[in-house]
Formats: structure tokens, sequence, C-alpha cells
């Protein structure tokens, strides 16, 4: 699934491109599920006409903000992408929404398994109910060290699968879940009332390295993401631990274990990030 760095990545290059734009209609919807919030013929009506006037993440959604008000929402979950095209460049496999613009260009929805999910709100109000549950932001100058000690010193469980929870930070994913407990040298198995105020610190360091080194290197690509442009990511090439079981760490040496802890696949390094307390 796309975590933060691959959202982001793919907000900054529509921005590029999507600005100013007049939605002439919607061209294609052949999984009338995928969109939540109206019937496909509908959603057509009530986006011809907008104009784009920016975009924005907030999570992994993708919000784009139209005129009157309006606000068009993508969430990619397991497979989607999203791509800017001319519209008579070749198809993109798994495509299944298309927004067409008057200027002859179009945004692409794909998506492999058809989890994903667009949504058109009327009113910030409408948008407030889809995000208003949601955590804080990681990587905001607004949020310090100290929010993250005021948010995890109540917290209890499993501390991986805390990080994973939206409602709580939002953003985390498998892959940098995994990545940020290595850097922090946190065992996957801690418990979250086990950390230490020191440990918690070093936490909320290595959640903001490992985001902001993602978005450096536009995203992970292990399987079926691509950036706005088609391209692949390049921060697969320098993972510490994710999806490297059985391969030496690049620390110590050690060879990085694989375990399952929440339901997720759990990479990390029993040298490293050794033990496990349950606190």
């Amino acid at each position: 699934m796309p975590e933060l760095p691959e959202v982001e990545t793919t907000v900054r290059d529509l921005r590029q491109y999507l600005p100013g734009k007049t939605i002439d209609k919607v061209s294609l919807a052949d999984w009338p599920r995928m969109i939540q919030t109206h019937p496909p013929e509908i959603l057509s009506q009530l986006l011809a006409g907008e104009q784009i006037l920016g975009l924005e993440r907030r999570a992994k959604y993708i919000i784009v903000n139209l005129t009157n008000d309006k606000y068009l929402v993508f969430h990619r979950k397991m497979t989607g992408n999203l791509f800017f095209r001319q519209q008579d460049a070749p198809a993109d496999k798994y495509t299944h929404v298309v927004i067409a613009f008057t200027d002859g260009t179009e945004l692409r929805f794909t998506d492999l398994r058809k989890f994903g999910r667009v949504y058109l709100f009327l009113g910030k109000a409408e948008l407030d109910g889809l995000l208003g549950r949601l955590g804080p932001e990681p990587l905001l100058d607004s949020f310090t060290p100290q929010d993250f000690q005021e948010i995890m010193r109540p917290r209890k469980g499993n501390l991986k699968v805390l990080l994973l929870n939206q409602d709580v930070l939002v953003g985390l994913g498998n892959i940098y879940v995994n990545e940020a407990l290595f850097v922090s040298g946190l065992n996957p198995q801690r418990t979250a009332q086990s950390l230490t105020d020191g440990e918690r610190e070093k936490l909320y360091h290595a959640i903001r390295q490992v985001l902001n080194t993602g978005i450096e290197n536009r995203g992970t690509t292990l399987s079926d993401y691509l950036d706005g442009e088609g391209n692949k990511g390049r921060n697969q090439e320098i993972l510490f631990v994710h999806n490297r079981d059985k391969e030496p760490c690049r620390t110590c040496g050690t060879t990085i274990a694989k375990i399952v802890v929440g339901q997720r696949g759990t990479y990390y390094c029993p040298t490293c990030q050794p033990g496990e307390s349950s606190q």
C-alpha cells in the first residue's frame, strides 16, 4: 500500500500539471464501487466545469480542491496509482476511472485490485467528516517531540500495531514502521507502555527521518507503486530491513529476520533491535 512518501510524491508531481485545469467529464468509470459518494453519471455532472484550485495530502488521501467548495478525494488502498496523461496517450493497464479536462489532458486512476476509492465532497464539512478522526501529521514543523510523547505515553499494546493506526499518527504503513523501528533500535515486539521517554524521542526522530528519506527518493516501489508520471521510486534500493529477510544488516552484518506482528510481515535486525519487553 502506498504510504505517506508515495502519496506525497504523487501530490507534488500532479501539482505541476493540474492546478488551473477545468474538468470536462468523467470519461471512464468501469468499476462503480470505487466511487463511494455518487453514481458515476452524477459524479460527472457534478464535476463538469469545475476548475482545479490546488492539491494537498492528508494522511494517505489525495485531495483535489475545486471551485464551488468541492473536494475530489482519492485513496489508493493497496495498488492504486494516479497518472497525468494526454488523452491520446497509450492506455495504462488497470485504468478504472478517468477525469477528462477541457484541454485534452486527463487524470487516470489505475488499480489492479480495485480497492482504491474516489469521493466527491460538497463542502468542507463533508470533507471533515472523512478526515476529522485522523491523527496528526508526523512531518509538520508544528508536530514536536513533546506532542509525540503525549500521544504515546498513555498507549498500551504492541508498538508496531499502534504505529500503523491512522487514528494515532497518520501516513505510516508496514514499510516505514519497519524502517523507523530499525533506525530507533526498537524491537518490533516491544509494547508501547515499555518505552522510556528517551526511546520515544528516538522513535519520533526515526519516523521523521525515514519518511523524509522516502520522499527524497520518490517513494518505495516493491510491486505496484508508480509516481504521478508513471515512474518507479528509488527508496527500495536503500531500505534497512523491510523486505530484506535473510540478507545481512547494513549496520552490523547480522542476518535480517522476518516474523509476523499484527498479521503483518515484520523485518528487523536481532542485533540492532535486541530483546522484547512486555512491561
